[in-house]
């Protein structure tokens, strides 16, 4: 039997049609509900799964390379297989031979990890509708003979948005011109359709109107009120148009999801307890924020909280900004920040470890309607 496809790209049409071949053995010899060990990188073959999970596992976490003779899965030791292509040449080194791909080399970028750390947190909230797209455009080759997937692609694609400050404008025509010259790669044709991945990666926020003089935001009882129940004003700019468009609009990226994801991963898992396992106080030297004098004040007051070394503790900070630069100085935006002060002091300053959780809109200081803001964070932290 081949088994060539083992070594094949991932995400490959070869590839694909050896897991289906795999799964198609396994069902000839297993009831539907039976659990079977999983033959992926991360279980080894050492944990069964019922094989639906198997058939994810394989594709998230990859096939073991040496397992070439399923006897795990009742083939015999003495089955004739074909391991490597006639024109394939020999592996130079260990690595080559176990066809190790690392989380960061140039074609995953750690979509990888970042799918399987996803999908471990799916898993507990049974959000396997939800994640289902993303799952399936991630076994998808972007097209025939590409090592990037529609998942891996659009993932890069954001990140470089990112990374070099591209407009959404800017983005969606680029989009235009990819999906026009690549009909058959399946590639979306505006920004709104990327925007859609954030969200099933729990990386969405929150549209929530706000009266016009701040007194109130339109939410839960007043979600469907059009004007402020205080000032008397209109929700909406035009109150009488087709289409009505707020006046101010508070946007709120919500904080639990985010903090499930870094729990999700066995190394930021991990980090979380550094303050406690691994920190070295020394004497009269401020190396992190747990040697300082309101952290310890307020173990002595909650020490239940102080018990378990994995409870956060959070900071915010926000300050004003101008989004236009020198053409309009008498705009601001405020952004709300939060930070997990329980990481290493290395990591707890690192930008990639602050959460954006509200952008308060101008154009003007919020003064003292800050709290007004605050609202949809400060009920997130009461439930954490």
């Amino acid at each position: 039997m081949d088994r060539t496809w083992i070594r094949a790209a991932r995400f490959s049409d070869q590839f694909n049609d050896g897991i289906d071949q795999f799964m198609a053995y396994v069902r000839g010899r297993y009831n539907a509900d039976d659990a079977i060990p999983c033959p992926c990188r991360n279980c080894l073959n050492q944990s069964s799964w019922s094989q639906k999970e198997v058939y994810d596992h394989v594709y998230l976490y990859g096939w073991l390379a040496t397992y070439t003779r399923w006897v795990h899965h009742g083939e015999a030791f003495d089955a004739e297989i074909v391991e490597h292509a006639e024109d394939a040449n020999e592996p130079n080194d260990l690595v080559d031979a176990l066809h190790v791909d690392e989380p960061d080399n140039e074609d995953d970028h750690g979509t990888s990890e970042m799918l399987a750390d996803l999908y471990v947190v799916v898993q507990e909230d049974g959000e396997q509708p939800m994640f289902a797209k993303v799952f399936e455009d991630a076994k998808c080759a972007l097209c025939p003979g590409s090592v990037q997937s529609r998942f891996s692609f659009l993932v890069r694609l954001l990140h470089i948005k990112s990374f070099y400050r591209i407009s959404n404008t800017t983005l969606s025509v680029i989009l235009k011109l990819l999906s026009g010259s690549f009909p058959n790669c399946g590639l979306l044709d505006s920004y709104d359709n990327p925007k859609r991945y954030l969200k099933e990666l729990g990386l969405g926020y929150e549209l929530i109107h706000v009266c016009d003089n701040n007194c109130v935001l339109f939410q839960k009882d007043l979600a469907k009120a059009d004007n402020c129940p205080k000032c008397k004003k209109s929700r909406w700019v035009d109150a009488d148009g087709a289409k009505r468009i707020p006046k101010k609009i508070l946007r709120y990226f919500p904080l639990i999801p985010r903090l499930k994801r870094m729990f999700a991963k066995k190394s930021t898992s991990k980090e979380t307890r550094w303050h406690k396992d691994k920190r070295v106080p020394v004497y009269n030297e401020m190396s992190h924020l747990a040697n300082g004098e309101a952290w310890k004040d307020f173990h002595e007051v909650y020490p239940s909280f102080a018990e378990d070394a994995r409870n956060l503790r959070l900071g915010l900070a926000t300050d004003g900004f101008n989004p236009f630069g020198n053409m309009n100085t008498t705009y601001s935006m405020w952004p709300i920040l939060v930070r997990v002060y329980n990481l290493p002091p290395w990591s707890c300053t690192d930008a990639s470890n602050f959460y954006m959780s509200l952008l308060i809109p101008g154009p003007k200081s919020p003064g003292k309607d800050f709290d007004i803001f605050l609202q949809p964070l400060i009920e997130d932290l009461l439930k954490l």
